[in-house]
């Protein structure tokens, strides 16, 4: 990002100290140039292209508009104003204002360009594009990749082609609607859009200064708590009046927005979460509006994917721009994180063995088979060797083996209690995890839900098996039908369609409903980010 800033700053910082800015208002615009001329910028390495970011585009825009001026030209004046003013909406949008050389269009607001010589003004036009293509591939694909540890899909957002689309809309006299319409139309994007400019005028008040609540006494709080609610956004002022019972149901409100057990008390880690800097907040809700636009290109290619968010730990199953089905999910321990990644699901299997991970068998199950030998049987575990053959566990010495010398795979046979449930569905990564069903319930009662190994544990894990087999999903009517049946040889079924599946983790997320809320920074990466 900093390098591709700096590529722009430097063409323009140059094009500043050669331009002057007293053209517009002579009320003249700069003669076009023979369109040869331009065209011999993009017919050897000039040292012009040589800056460009989006180089490729550039060229092609031109070859589009037959080598002639975009901008500088006394038809595309007013183009060029409402460019001017497209830029100046960066940061409402979630972009870097940098990013868009808005430094240097404020001076240029109510002016137009115009130059020393000719050359200077077919510079000023080209950088001037690039700049344009640069923005508008933001606004439709994100100005960042996601952060994924395996990216098994190869996959980077390239469905829109911004230089086709920049040339029309500028031929065709609908250059005004051309942000609008390369913005995701989701609610859930607008809803963070709208949390994030509310946040950003709370924070150019003068003398702004985040209000820290101190005390778990709410009596003791309720200037800072009210002026907490109102730069959160959930009071119409600071300088309300509320009875306890209000402030108590305004506690409950902020702990929903939070992610917090809502009973109207001020508990440590509720404070915690109100007192993170309004900065924080907008970074992340800039961080979250990117990765809707990052994800927006795949959503238009397949008819289903599933967006898994860690933080939150929630699952959403999107049909194009409409999330379909959401879950709730148990995510890993901060000791076995769940992975960012990004693969498809290629297959469902009902009554998954699961082989337990040799770290699992040997730091988690070994102690206890060895202070317990019923400890197996117990718990409906196999013992296999290396030829994956079924052994005694009653020949197996067990009180002599350790981490360095495990020669064994521990498997749970099928079941109600084997830890994957009745359903895996399955994708390929480095990691081993997978999306899975769960004996345990009782997990996704609780707004924490960090409690595995790494896999993902979903609640509504058998509607979504009914979306990846939609031409076998008889198969999922006949396991609920049937049930838990112990030592029920798995079946494999393969996916119906192709799903993609991203694994993503930001602290700012929305649901189904569009309704924004925060979470915890479990495994601290937005931390380590901001530091």
């Amino acid at each position: 990002m900093l390098e591709k800033c700096c590529k722009i700053n430097v063409i323009l910082n140059a094009l500043i100290a050669t331009l002057f800015c007293s053209f517009f208002s002579a009320g003249q615009a700069i003669a076009q140039s023979p369109s040869q001329k331009i065209h011999g910028y993009f017919t050897g390495v000039s040292a012009i292209e040589q800056k460009l970011f989006y180089a490729t585009e550039t060229k092609r825009f031109y070859v589009r508009n037959g080598f002639a001026y975009a901008w500088l030209s006394k038809q595309n004046i007013a183009d060029f104003q409402i460019l001017l003013v497209y830029f100046k909406q960066s940061a409402n949008l979630g972009l870097e204002q940098d990013d868009h050389v808005n430094s240097y269009c404020s001076q240029l607001k109510y002016k137009i360009l115009t130059a020393s010589s000719e050359d200077d003004s077919i510079n000023a036009d080209i950088a001037i594009t690039d700049a344009a293509i640069h923005f508008f591939h933001d606004v439709a694909e994100g100005n960042q990749t996601e952060d994924l540890l395996y990216n098994g899909l190869n996959y980077f957002p390239g469905c829109i082609n911004i230089d086709s689309i920049l040339f029309v809309y500028l031929n065709t006299g609908k250059f005004s609607f051309l942000l609008s319409d390369l913005e995701p139309h989701e609610k859930i994007y607008e809803s963070m859009k709208e949390k994030l400019q509310f946040f950003q005028q709370i924070i150019s008040i003068e003398n702004f200064k985040d209000a820290q609540v101190k005390s778990e006494s709410t009596d003791a709080n309720r200037r800072l708590l009210i002026t907490r609610l109102y730069q959160l956004g959930l009071l119409a002022s600071d300088t309300e009046k509320l009875d306890l019972t209000q402030i108590k149901d305004k506690i409950k409100e902020v702990q929903n927005t939070l992610n917090q057990a809502e009973d109207g008390e001020l508990h440590y880690s509720t404070i915690q979460m109100l007192n993170v800097p309004i900065s924080t907040r907008i970074i992340e809700l800039k961080s979250a509006l990117n990765a809707l636009r990052w994800i927006g290109c795949i959503k238009k290619t397949e008819r289903h994917i599933i967006v898994v968010n860690i933080p939150s730990t929630t699952l959403q199953l999107y049909e194009q721009d409409k999330i379909v089905l959401e879950s709730k999910i148990v995510a890993g321990k901060k000791s076995t994180p769940t992975p960012t990644l990004c693969s498809v699901i290629n297959e469902v299997i009902l009554y998954p063995y699961w082989n337990v991970p040799n770290k699992i068998a040997v730091s988690e199950l070994l102690p206890a088979i060895k202070k317990n030998p019923e400890f197996l049987a117990d718990n409906n575990y196999e013992v296999l060797d290396k030829q994956a053959k079924i052994i005694d566990p009653a020949k197996v010495n067990w009180q002599k083996l350790n981490k360095n010398n495990f020669p064994y795979t521990i498997r749970q046979s099928t079941g109600c209690d084997n830890s994957l449930g009745l359903i895996k569905l399955n994708f390929y990564n480095p990691y081993t995890v997978y999306l899975h069903d769960t004996p345990f319930k009782g997990f996704f009662k609780a707004k924490y839900r960090f409690y595995s190994h790494g896999c993902m544990r979903v609640e509504r894990a058998f509607e979504v098996a009914r979306y990846v087999l939609k031409n076998h999903s008889v198969a999922i009517d006949t396991l609920v039908q049937k049930g838990c049946l112990k030592n029920q040889s798995p079946v494999v079924i393969r996916a119906s369609e192709i799903i993609p599946v991203f694994v993503l983790y930001h602290t700012a997320w929305a649901d189904s409903a569009a309704t924004v809320r925060f979470y915890p920074d479990v495994y601290k990466k937005v931390s380590l980010a901001e530091n």
